[in-house]
């Protein structure tokens, strides 16, 4: 119990490597050894020395340090600096919403980039509203920060435990460590952590459940998004025609053409997309210059210009394109696409009308794609989520969505 107790004291620091993949490494090192580590050392060490002179003393020692008639001006310093503090929870939350949708995670939400120098700088306002909802339900409902804490403990000691297991992942899969010295080093942060969680583990009935609780709930989610868009995917590659026997018809010039450039975006990977055969099947013609583009997300953070765009020349008028984004990038496709033209596609920007389809996600009973509460959540999810032209930045009065049924 003591030890429960004794771990809120070194909780909070945390929060500065929330902007770990905004800022870098170098300023979290620098504010941490030259300003926050000082600080909290002095502070605990001042409410020690504070608590071994008057034991009895009752109240928060860290307001009995300052005379009285500093508390005021110390409780405004204090609410600032927790204002401060949640900011860096903000941000990181921003940019992990944001990761985990890059990397098929998680859905679709409204991003808003507010720098055009800074990818960092972002606004997700779903995120924002609902963490503030959250905020207020939860301290409306504990009543107290003594209750809080409970629930606070429980959340930074899982999360502790969580990344030690992420630090082994890196020491194996990344820096290609024996297993033997990852053990070691990863089960000696391992010890630790699981000494303060089990410490934790006695709040559970006062609060600790609660962060548990949204852990399970965001797990559900994501595993659900990535599950459904996965058998999405597996769908839409059924019945295709065949990619050969349509380049061979562009071959043959059996295929009406039509001034006018067309970019068509494929979910599915494939060189033909589904939406361009179907647009040719149902329209019985073919603009002059296609571009059948793809985007993929990386695992790496960002990607270099230089290695953004790919261009390949399919047929006469044809082309695939290839688009790279690190997983903290905004996909800007039109900054992008400008890129293949010096690679000799005639792509031209002011005169392109870009297709993508919209997707509706309708029961199939027989398929057995997915369990029957992992479908209707999928379902609902899939059609909450932020469209194509949103989340790539194209322009209104040139996107054309195309409806069609999934059924999974």
């Amino acid at each position: 119990m003591v030890l429960g107790g004794v771990f809120l004291a070194i909780t909070g620091g945390e929060a500065l490597y929330a902007d770990m993949g905004h800022i870098g490494r170098g300023p979290i090192r620098f504010s941490w050894y030259a300003i926050v580590l000082p600080a909290l050392l002095l502070s605990y060490a001042g409410q020690t020395a504070l608590l071994m002179d008057n034991p009895t003393l009752s109240g928060n020692p860290f307001f009995h340090l300052c005379p009285h008639w500093a508390v005021i001006p110390l409780v405004i310093l204090a609410t600032f600096a927790t204002i401060i503090a949640s900011q860096a929870i903000i941000t990181g939350a921003f940019s992990l919403t944001r990761q985990a949708m890059q990397l098929g995670w998680f859905p679709g939400v409204t991003i808003r980039q507010t720098s055009d120098k800074e990818y960092g700088q972002i606004y997700v306002p779903f995120l924002n509203w609902a963490m503030m909802v959250g905020t207020l339900l939860l301290t409306y409902g504990f009543g107290s920060s003594d209750r809080l804490a409970g629930a606070y403990g429980t959340a930074v000691s899982t999360t502790m435990m969580l990344t030690t297991a992420l630090l082994y992942d890196a020491m194996r899969q990344i820096w290609r460590w024996p297993t033997i010295p990852a053990c070691l080093v990863s089960g000696v942060f391992l010890l630790v952590d699981l000494g303060f969680f089990s410490a934790n583990l006695l709040k559970l009935t006062d609060g600790g459940w609660i962060p548990l609780m949204l852990g399970v709930v965001l797990f559900l989610i994501m595993t659900t998004w990535h599950q459904g868009v996965a058998a999405v995917r597996r769908k839409l590659a059924e019945n295709l025609v065949s990619q050969e026997s349509f380049l061979a018809r562009l071959h043959e010039q059996t295929i009406p053409r039509v001034p006018g450039t067309a970019v068509f975006l494929s979910r599915s990977g494939r060189v033909i997309p589904p939406l361009l055969l179907r647009h040719v099947a149902q329209i019985k013609a073919l603009q002059q210059t296609v571009v059948s583009l793809s985007v993929s997300f990386e695992q790496a953070p960002r990607i270099a210009e230089s290695e953004r765009t790919t261009a390949q020349h399919l047929a006469d008028g044809l082309w695939y394109i290839t688009v790279r984004f690190g997983f903290v990038e905004m996909p800007n496709l039109a900054a992008a696409l400008s890129h293949a033209q010096a690679q000799g596609c005639p792509l031209n920007l002011d005169d392109a009308v870009y297709f993508a389809a919209h997707d509706e996600v309708v029961p199939s009973y027989a398929s057995g794609h997915m369990t029957g509460w992992r479908r209707r959540l999928f379902r609902f999810m899939f059609r909450n989520a932020v469209r194509t032209p949103d989340r790539f930045f194209l322009p209104a009065d040139k996107f054309i969505e195309i409806g069609r049924q999934i059924e999974l």
